[in-house]
């Protein structure tokens, strides 16, 4: 009898086990019952997740900034932005944004932390080795014209890429203007900060001689501050000019995602959708004390 009680519970503890073994597997199920399969690459994981998730840094106006009369996610505002929620809406997921320094923006991909950088970036060819970096955006802007930010009534000082060598300057990490600085000037005082306001202040405040900048965030930033001007100096920007505009950044080998992306962008440059969506970033950016010239 003891036995037969013991055949009895050593059952149902088996009975039990299978089912709570089958209740663990069903997270992993679809709706019909049936197992999911483990993405095969991050644009799989990304339709299974229901989410982009797009890292930027916003302090580079009309591209990704912030609305400082705006709170939460909608404080994040600019071009840029509104491409990413494009890209999302096209892969039928939702939309989360990470922001973050520049420098951190393209780690936080690699690092899988976020699916897809897009913070203004332009060509580079270290970007090309370590990311798939997609046909370019934003054909017509900024990227294609960088040069270099002084005091107003030092203007005339500068009239060649020569002339500051051996200055003290401030650039973006990470940034365009940080490799053009260190291969297109002689022996420069390079320091480097992650906020381009700070680069602003520093220049006015005359702890450097020099920002280098895009010359549409330069325009902007002189409108707003008298005491510093563009300087007619400008960077050879002629091996980027030959990948048009700006550029998305995803992990390396995710050839799929990349190839959506692309895809995607073709649409968004011959419907100009991301002209429409940079004017009305102007216009915003305008009310914030930030004039970009037409």
């Amino acid at each position: 009898m003891k036995s037969l009680k013991k055949m009895m519970i050593a059952t149902l503890a088996m009975v039990l086990s299978v089912a709570m073994l089958s209740g663990c597997g069903s997270d992993t199920a679809n709706e019909g019952g049936e197992p999911t399969a483990a993405p095969a690459n991050r644009l799989e994981e990304i339709l299974q997740r229901g989410v982009l998730i797009m890292a930027t840094s916003p302090d580079y106006a009309p591209a990704e900034f912030i609305n400082p009369n705006a709170t939460g996610d909608d404080q994040y505002v600019g071009a840029d932005i509104e491409l990413g929620k494009y890209i999302a809406e096209q892969l039928g997921v939702e939309f989360e944004l990470k922001t973050m320094e520049f420098a951190m923006v393209l780690s936080s991909v690699q690092l899988g932390d976020a699916d897809i950088a897009i913070s203004g970036f332009g060509w580079k060819p270290d970007r090309e080795e370590s990311f798939e970096l997609s046909i370019g955006y934003n054909q017509d802007g900024e990227s294609s014209c960088q040069g270099l930010m002084v005091k107003t009534d030092k203007l005339n000082e500068y009239k060649t890429l020569a002339d500051f060598s051996g200055k003290s300057i401030v650039a973006q990490p990470g940034s365009l203007q940080e490799g053009y600085v260190n291969e297109q000037i002689e022996n420069p005082k390079l320091t480097l900060v992650a906020d381009l306001g700070l680069a602003v202040e520093m220049l006015k405040n005359d702890n450097v001689e020099a920002f280098a900048c895009s010359c549409a965030q330069m325009e902007a930033y002189a409108n707003a501050n008298p005491e510093i001007a563009k300087s007619t100096v400008e960077f050879d920007t002629s091996e980027a000019d030959l990948h048009d505009g700006n550029v998305v950044a995803v992990k390396k080998g995710e050839t799929e995602f990349i190839e959506k992306v692309n895809e995607i962008l073709t649409e968004v440059n011959e419907s100009g959708k991301y002209e429409v969506w940079y004017e009305e970033a102007k216009e915003l950016a305008a009310t914030l004390g930030l004039e970009f010239e037409d």
